[in-house]
Formats: structure tokens, C-alpha cells, sequence
């Protein structure tokens, strides 16, 4: 079990080639009671501001970035290659031909908050990436709170059953609620129960965002 008291981001690329790494950062926001004042894109001098709530860095093959938020709660995403959208017209896969998934977290939230993360594929898939924490720091997911160290996303319709994701178009992770954000993909499959979030009431620790290859060109 981990002793630090916050806990902090790693994003890494396991693949042969630079890739263009997009952060997306919560907003304030007074009337969130876990994170009303997260951490923003100017806390990490290495981004390259995009706008007020989003930096974009480059990753060099096989080289890693650390995330230190001093303690402050620490929410949004990160994504690969292109900033997080659906279908690009004439785009190859990592561009965007299927959409686009992301690794959304939330760290160091106002207690007794529970941090989380997960894997969306809502607006589809670009790359394949896994999330993944110590075994010993008591994280878990679904209705049973199986305890979890490692999620990882499979190819667009393959994610049904697998802890940690949110499959294409299912916004409320069992089913699709409101229009589809991306209605030239499919619907799912959907989760058949909540397993969509990892979640702990702990603080402490790493999570690393993996870029994995081998990868489809």
C-alpha cells in the first residue's frame, strides 16, 4: 500500500513512434462539492496551451510524463494523436476514421469523494491505451467492487463485458441516454451491468496512461 497522501498521473508510450498527447482539464465548477477548484492546463509548464482547458504535448517513443498536481484534486482526460472527437471524413484510424476514445480520471477529490477513472469509448476508438495502479492501492469496479489494477480498451464493438470502458455511443454506460454523440457509429454493445468506472475512497499512489502497441495502421 502506497503512503503518499495525493496521488499523481503518469502517461506513457509504448509504441515506436512520437505521438501528440491531448489534456483535457475539468473546469471550475463552485457547485461540485468533490472538485470545485481542479487543477488547470497552466500548472504543468512542458503543455503547449491549446485553450483555457486544454495542452497538448509531444511524447517521444518509449519515454513517459509525469503529472504532479501538489495534492490538488486533478480531473479530465487524456487522449492521443488528434484532440478527442467523432468520425474524421478521409482519416485513417489513429486520426480519427472510428472516432476517438480517451482515459478520463479524477484524482485527489474533496474527501470523502471517491477518485476514479475509466476508459470512454463513446466517441469511438483512435488507438488502443490501458490504465493501470498498484495492486495494493485498493482499487475496484462494478457492483461486487472487484478489486482491479489494469483497464484497457479492445477495437470499436469489442468492449462489452470489459471492466473500466465505456462502449461506443453508451453514454450511461448500460444504454444510450439522450441522442447518440455520434450518430454515424453504432450503439455498443452496452455494458450488461455498471462495471463502466474504477473507482476507491483512497488517495495515493500512480495512474498510468499507456499508449500500447502494436497498434493498427
Amino acid at each position: 500500500m502506497t503512503t503518499e497522501n495525493y496521488t499523481t498521473l503518469k502517461v506513457k508510450n509504448d509504441t515506436s513512434k512520437s505521438v501528440e498527447v491531448y489534456v483535457t482539464f475539468a473546469a471550475e465548477n463552485s457547485k461540485n462539492l468533490c472538485c470545485p477548484s481542479p487543477v488547470s492546463v497552466s500548472a504543468f509548464d512542458f503543455l503547449t496551451v491549446v485553450n483555457n482547458l486544454r495542452g497538448k504535448f509531444t511524447l517521444a517513443a518509449g519515454e513517459s510524463q509525469t503529472f504532479d498536481p501538489k495534492g490538488q484534486c486533478f480531473s479530465g482526460n487524456i487522449g492521443f494523436y488528434i484532440e478527442p472527437q467523432c468520425p474524421v471524413a478521409g482519416a485513417d484510424f489513429h486520426h480519427g476514421k472510428q472516432g476517438t476514445n480517451i482515459a478520463e480520471f479524477t484524482l485527489n477529490p474533496q474527501s470523502p469523494c471517491y477518485e476514479a477513472f475509466d476508459i470512454s469509448c463513446v466517441n469511438g476508438v483512435n488507438c488502443f491505451m490501458e490504465m493501470s495502479v498498484d495492486k495494493s492501492d485498493g482499487w475496484f469496479y462494478g457492483p461486487n467492487n472487484t478489486p482491479i489494477d489494469r483497464i484497457y480498451n479492445k477495437a470499436l464493438q469489442e468492449n462489452a463485458g470489459n471492466p473500466g470502458l465505456y462502449p461506443v455511443n453508451c453514454t450511461d454506460c448500460i444504454r444510450l441516454v439522450g441522442s447518440a454523440p455520434c450518430s454515424c457509429l453504432p450503439v455498443g454493445p452496452a455494458q450488461s451491468e455498471r462495471i463502466c468506472n474504477v473507482q476507491r475512497p483512497g488517495r495515493g499512489g500512480e495512474l498510468v496512461v499507456t499508449l500500447l502497441s502494436p497498434q493498427p495502421e
